[in-house]
């Protein structure tokens, strides 16, 4: 089984705080950008030609600038190139200023099963400071709107950490989407890139982060509240209703096959890494064929040790002997006694087979991850 992420880099407004490829919509044609998603999709060869799938995930950028016909084409697509399956995953991330009654029924229509709203947080101060093009009411708006349509899952995404963020005003937004009755939340820490505008605030000191420590604690205290109120704190940085987990990110943590299309998307496919180049005017002038792309180290040991740290993202930790068993000899412990450091620190913990992070270990889940990291010489 397959997932398909389809990567729209378009956005109306570059946020402060983002790092991604991306381009402005304002006077793009997207109709032109899907003829090119199509062709890729299109383009697909066996052994892949005909697989099944089983989830569908439009990302970005912005996915919901695409109209309703637009998504249906590159599902007719999808549908021309794989056997997606009946009861497959069909997720589209939307902002909040996207959502109407209208476009909630023609994605429905289309086959759009979950919806991921990038809320980023209920404070308008902040989301000025963001620069998202909506304020609080709208993003509560939205939920609403989706919540109360044929949607069978709806998410939103939260941001904790941004300057001069009050821990009890995040709490208290956190508390209001759960009182919405979403069934999906992913909760990330800002990260803090140097060539964002954001960044550049910050390295001039015209801004602060939030100190370490009150952000372990806004983070601890965020995910407390969610386990409270019924959610799988499943992921680092993601919580679900039972039956709500997306099923096309656990492929990333579950070492399972994703193909991407669109430019600067990434693939693993049959032991193979690669990304497509990050170029949309070439991907659009060659109508998403022949797409340059970046081949990344196919060694079976480097494959292994990044399915190990993708693995303790899960909060049910990695099955070591799965691994054993798909690797064989290409599965080793990371240099030296790293692992047995870190249990020793108490930020893994091991149960038979099953090494984990610990609650601790999730709060510096950076720091020790990169710890696992393979050495930077090619490994055999």
């Amino acid at each position: 089984m397959i997932g398909l992420y389809i990567h729209v880099p378009y956005c109306s407004v570059r946020c402060s705080y983002c790092d991604f490829y991306l381009v402005t919509a304002r006077g793009r044609e997207l109709g032109v950008y899907v003829d090119a998603l199509c062709g890729e999709i299109a383009s697909v060869r066996p052994p892949l030609l005909g697989r099944a799938a089983d989830t569908v995930h439009f990302g970005g950028g912005t996915p919901s600038l695409l109209a309703a016909g637009g998504v249906s084409r590159v599902l007719a697509a999808i549908r021309g190139s794989f056997a997606l399956l009946p009861d497959a995953e069909i997720a589209l991330e939307v902002n909040p200023e996207d959502v109407d009654e209208a476009r909630i029924e023609g994605w429905k229509s289309r086959g759009i099963n979950r919806l991921s709203i990038g809320v980023q947080c209920l404070d308008d101060g902040l989301l000025r400071l963001m620069r998202r093009p909506h304020d609080a009411r709208r993003a509560v708006g939205a939920v609403l709107l989706a919540r109360q349509s044929p949607i069978r899952s709806v998410g939103v995404d939260l941001i904790l950490g941004l300057p001069g963020q009050d821990p009890a005003g995040a709490l208290e937004g956190v508390e209001r989407v759960i009182d919405l009755g979403v069934d999906h939340v992913s909760l990330y820490l800002l990260e803090v890139h140097e060539r964002t505008l954001l960044g550049r605030e910050i390295a001039l000191g015209r801004r602060a982060a939030m100190d370490d420590d009150a952000l372990a604690a806004l983070y601890e205290a965020a995910a407390d509240r969610l386990a409270a109120c019924g959610f799988e704190h499943y992921e680092i940085s993601n919580f679900a209703r039972p039956g709500h987990r997306s099923r096309h990110n656990l492929k990333y943590w579950t070492d399972e096959d994703y193909l991407g299309f669109g430019p600067s998307a990434h693939s693993y496919v049959l032991g193979r890494r690669w990304s497509n180049a990050a170029r949309l005017d070439a991907y659009i002038a060659a109508r998403g064929a022949a797409i340059d792309r970046a081949e990344e180290d196919p060694s079976r040991a480097r494959r292994a040790a990044e399915a190990l740290i993708a693995g303790l993202r899960l909060s049910e930790g990695v099955d070591l002997a799965a691994l054993r068993g798909r690797y064989g000899v290409h599965f080793a412990w990371p240099r030296g006694g790293t692992i047995e450091e870190l249990m020793g620190a108490g930020l893994l913990e091991r149960g038979g087979e099953r090494l984990r992070l610990t609650r601790r270990g999730r709060l510096v889940s950076n720091a020790v991850l990169e710890q696992l990291l393979p050495d930077p010489r090619p490994l055999s």
